[in-house]
């Protein structure tokens, strides 16, 4: 997907520029996208959908998340455990769960742990919602869920998107979508082109995007909003998916080589596409200076404090210690380099 090294290494997807024409017979579309399914803005806005529509007596989430989750379920959420393995760690609290309930269940960076508990939750009469706003293209999903959310702006350059994917006898015919602000789809929409030519430029210099960017973030509707013209068009005529997942799976092996000793996951599951190649540092918040140094900008999955319950040790000390490297279909080996050099260089 490019032939030079980039100034800056990680961050949002500039807007998609060329690709290929795909026709219908010949669709290599991720699975979420060939299912019962409903194009909306944000991923948020499809578990909002399943919110409003399901009206759940009680949520149960992940002790490891992305804060956003909270927003859309109100007052209604208990949490269980995620231990430092990513895997549920205590099934106590599935006796807990009962009838009219909705249990999300998250695939981190790809991965899925949590099948077991998936079908118990299912026969205890719980909806199961399997959050792969980070597995966008993996090959199948887990028998358990009822639903499945998934977010395209993590992997591929468009300017909004999430997929509300319905399985089973769920039905989704019914569901009306408002359209979002104007101010926040041009926004959204503007900083996607001006990362794009930012990256085509290489300039360094106009940065304008990234403001751009966490304005449109912090204004994202959590309501159920239609995806953008624009990002279905790219979704369906504009990616050459198997190759964006060759890379991914190709770069994730390098750095899985090259930083085993960092490695969360020294080996890719079968059939999983990864978000990034996460890692874990006694020093995390030196080796991410340092890696900003270098125009280089890992995430962080996730902050929280203030949002998730300090009990849970064992999530917060993921928070602390864990970076998300780059590893997607926009860099090559001379951008992988950069960032096994830095690692090597202050990792601990």
């Amino acid at each position: 997907m490019t032939s030079k090294s980039h100034t800056i290494i990680g961050g949002m997807f500039g807007l998609q520029l060329g690709g290929r024409s795909i026709s219908a017979g010949e669709s290599t579309a991720p699975a979420i996208l060939r299912g019962n399914h409903l194009k909306l803005a944000t991923a948020r806005g499809a578990l909002k959908v399943l919110a409003e529509r399901l009206c759940p007596k009680q949520v149960w989430l992940p002790s490891y998340l992305c804060p956003v989750m909270l927003d859309c379920f109100g007052k209604r959420v208990r949490f269980y455990a995620v231990g430092a393995d990513f895997r549920v760690s205590d099934h106590m609290w599935l006796e807990n769960v009962g009838a009219g309930d909705l249990v999300v269940f998250i695939d981190y960076f790809g991965f899925r742990f949590w099948d077991q508990c998936g079908h118990k939750a299912k026969a205890r009469g719980a909806w199961v919602v399997e959050d792969a706003s980070q597995a966008l293209l993996n090959e199948k999903f887990s028998e358990s869920a009822d639903y499945v959310v998934s977010s395209p702006r993590k992997f591929v350059g468009v300017p909004d998107g999430g997929i509300l994917l319905a399985r089973g006898n769920q039905k989704l015919t019914d569901i009306k979508l408002r359209q979002p602000s104007s101010s926040w789809r041009h926004s959204a929409f503007t900083a996607c082109v001006r990362r794009a030519e930012f990256d085509l430029n290489d300039a360094g210099q106009d940065r304008s995007w990234y403001q751009l960017y966490q304005e449109s973030e912090a204004a994202a509707p959590v309501q159920p909003c239609v995806m953008s013209e624009v990002s279905q068009l790219i979704l369906r005529c504009a990616i050459d998916w198997q190759q964006v997942a060759h890379l991914r799976r190709k770069n994730y092996r390098y750095l899985a080589t090259a930083l085993s000793r960092f490695a969360l996951f020294p080996k890719l599951q079968p059939g999983m596409t990864p978000l990034g190649f996460p890692a874990f540092f006694k020093n995390r918040d030196a080796v991410r200076t340092a890696l900003f140094a270098r125009n280089i900008f890992p995430p962080i999955h996730w902050a929280l404090k203030g949002f998730v319950p300090p009990d849970f040790v064992d999530s917060h000390d993921l928070s602390a210690r864990i970076l998300t490297l780059p590893c997607d279909q926009r860099y090559d080996r001379v951008d992988l380099k950069r960032i096994v050099d830095v690692i090597q260089e202050v990792g601990q």
